[in-house]
C-alpha cells in the first residue's frame, strides 16, 4: 500500500503549506504546489468497481490524439526519428497502462513499459507489449538506463513525486529528459471546480483530484512548481506545452468508468457538457506536457 506522507512543508520549495478547498487539500502559497492526503491502493482495488473494458474505450480517444501530439512535439524536441538506419533511443513508459503510447513511439524509439496495476499489466502483456509489472524504479533492473522516461497521467499519482524525480536522474542516460504529461491547476476546469467547491458544492473538485478512487490524484502541478520540485532532483524544466482536455468521442464512457455513476446520470452529465467542448478549446487546457532534464553543473 503507498500512503501520501504528512507534509511538514512543500515538497516543491519547502515553504508552509496551507489549508485548501478540502480538510484533505493543501496547497504551498510560494510556488503554488497542490497535495491531497489521500491513500493508493491499486493493489486492493478498494473503492468503486470500474469497468476496465468501459475505461478503456472511455479514455483511448483523447489519449491517443495527445499522444500523436505528444510524440511529434518530443521529436522535434530531442532530434529522435532521424530516419532509416537510425539507432533508436530507449524510451521507458512508467504506468503504460494499455500501452497504447509505447504502440505509438515504438516507431522511432525502443519502448519499454512498466504497470503496477496487476489486470491492466496483464491484458498489456497479453498483447506482446514490451512490459513488466511493478513500480518504478523497483521493478528496473541496477543497470537499466533510457534516454526518455515518461509519466502519461503518472506523476501526480505517486505519493514521493521528489523521489520519484531523483530516480529518474539517476536512469537517465546523458542528455536524457523527462516527460511530464499531468493535469494543470490553471486549468479552466480545475479552477471551475475549485469555485463551485467554494460555495459548497465539492463533486466536480473531489472527481478531479479522483477521491475514493484505487490511484487517487496527489498533486497538481503548474510550471512554477514543477520545477520547484524538478530543481530538488537536479532536473529542471526546459519546454512545456498545453494539451486538450476533452473530446466528445468517448465522453460518455468516461464519466460511466469509475462505477459510481448511473447511466441515467452519466447520459445527463454528457448531455450537459457536450455543448462546452468546443468553448473548452479557447479556454486554458487543463493538460500540460512539461520537458525535464539535468540542471547543468558549474
Amino acid at each position: 500500500m503507498l500512503e501520501s506522507s504528512e507534509r511538514s512543508g512543500c515538497e516543491g520549495c519547502g515553504s508552509a503549506q496551507v489549508p485548501g478547498l478540502a480538510q484533505w487539500h493543501r496547497r504551498c502559497p510560494s510556488c503554488g504546489l497542490e497535495t491531497a492526503a489521500f491513500t493508493a491502493h491499486i493493489d486492493e482495488r478498494d473503492g468503486p468497481d470500474i469497468d476496465e473494458d468501459q475505461r478503456e474505450l472511455a479514455l483511448r480517444p483523447i489519449r491517443e490524439a495527445n499522444f500523436d501530439t505528444l510524440l511529434a512535439w518530443l521529436k522535434a524536441q530531442t532530434g529522435a526519428g532521424g530516419g532509416a538506419g537510425a539507432q533508436r533511443p530507449r524510451l521507458l513508459d512508467v504506468g503504460c497502462a494499455h500501452g497504447w503510447f509505447l504502440e505509438k513511439a515504438a516507431a522511432d524509439f525502443e519502448v519499454f513499459g512498466i504497470e503496477p496495476d496487476p489486470e491492466v499489466a496483464r491484458r498489456t502483456m497479453a498483447r506482446g507489449l514490451p512490459v513488466r509489472r511493478g513500480y518504478f524504479p523497483d521493478a528496473l533492473a541496477a543497470d537499466e538506463r533510457f534516454d526518455v522516461i515518461v509519466f502519461n497521467d503518472v506523476l501526480e499519482h505517486i505519493p514521493d513525486v521528489t523521489s520519484a524525480l531523483r530516480h529518474c536522474r539517476e536512469r537517465l542516460r546523458p542528455n536524457g529528459v523527462v516527460v511530464v504529461n499531468a493535469p494543470d491547476r490553471r486549468g479552466a476546469l480545475y479552477r471551475i471546480a475549485g469555485t463551485m467547491a467554494r460555495l459548497g458544492m465539492p463533486g466536480p473538485f473531489d472527481r478531479l483530484w479522483q477521491k475514493g478512487l484505487p490511484s487517487p490524484h496527489l498533486y497538481y502541478f503548474d510550471t512554477a512548481s514543477l520545477a520547484a520540485v524538478a530543481g530538488r532532483a537536479g532536473l529542471r524544466v526546459t519546454a512545456s506545452r498545453r494539451l486538450p482536455t476533452l473530446l466528445a468521442s468517448g465522453l460518455y464512457e468516461r464519466i460511466m468508468c469509475s462505477g459510481d455513476v448511473s447511466r441515467a446520470k452519466a447520459m445527463a452529465l454528457t448531455v450537459g457538457i457536450l455543448p462546452l467542448v468546443p468553448a473548452l478549446r479557447a479556454l486554458p487546457s487543463d493538460i500540460t506536457v512539461w520537458l525535464l532534464a539535468e540542471q547543468a553543473t558549474s
